[in-house]
């Protein structure tokens, strides 16, 4: 078993403990019982246990020199720091305490694989090297504009025209707001990987959508506040698109079919 393999077992095993193999009654016990409740550590010893089984299957596959003791004690160390960041994960709710959750699930999982891999460090230097590259920095940059940035310059737009009164009756506005952050992200990753077709089809579906909602409202300025809404979305959109494959090498850009 190579390096890249243990790593990518140690994920795994994360993602099959962590979603698969906890039910949804465990995550509500753990809400209300924090570290009295029971299932919690049922969840940590099927992490201890799914690790250790990955980790003597690589010792026997590769012939390592780490004593398994060694082993046994990193699937505790793995197990272990589970559990205290469940335990804290427990007293807070929400999107960001899911993902900071997971971020010290995988940076644990990473100083283990580091601890292990003869060529951790050096697989580790090479994917930032890579990352690091100005073209990939570009697409990163270009990612992060079409979220919060844009989002504040549609919304600065749009407040120059008052909202129709009937705009109240169209959805949450967080829902909105999240849904185009994820349609931008969509069409640009779309324009990326060259599938225009695609690209074509998501707006499709959006102005069906909106098609509907407009006819039943009879209302013509929301249906004009909601297309300045959409352009300006699909406008940014290209814009930042057109740019990053002007600025980014030849071998980044998608073929044209």
């Amino acid at each position: 078993m190579s390096d890249s393999s243990l790593l990518l077992g140690l994920v795994l095993v994360h993602i099959l403990a962590d979603f698969f193999f906890q039910p949804t009654a465990w995550v509500q016990a753990r809400v209300q019982q924090h570290w009295r409740c029971v299932q919690l550590y049922y969840h940590g010893l099927i992490h201890f246990a799914l690790n250790l089984l990955l980790l003597t299957l690589w010792y026997l596959l590769s012939w390592s020199a780490v004593s398994i003791f060694t082993l046994v004690g990193l699937a505790l160390l793995i197990a272990a720091s589970h559990l205290l960041i469940d335990i804290g994960k427990s007293y807070f709710d929400g999107l960001r305490y899911f993902v900071l959750d997971q971020l010290l699930h995988l940076l644990i999982i990473l100083l283990v694989w580091l601890s292990l891999a003869d060529t951790g460090y050096s697989n580790l230097t090479q994917l930032g090297g890579v990352l690091l590259k100005p073209e990939h920095l570009l697409v990163l940059l270009a990612y992060l504009l079409l979220m919060k940035p844009a989002s504040v310059l549609i919304a600065l737009v749009l407040t120059k025209i008052s909202a129709p009164a009937s705009s109240a009756k169209q959805g949450s506005p967080a829902a909105g707001h999240l849904i185009g952050i994820a349609e931008r992200l969509l069409i640009l990753t779309l324009i990326l990987a060259g599938q225009y077709s695609g690209v074509g089809l998501v707006v499709a579906a959006k102005s069906v959508l909106r098609y509907n909602d407009l006819r039943d409202s009879h209302d013509r300025a929301l249906t004009e506040y909601i297309l300045l809404g959409s352009f300006l979305s699909f406008g940014i959109t290209l814009l930042v698109a057109i740019i990053l494959l002007s600025l980014t090498p030849l071998s980044m850009q998608p073929a044209m079919s």
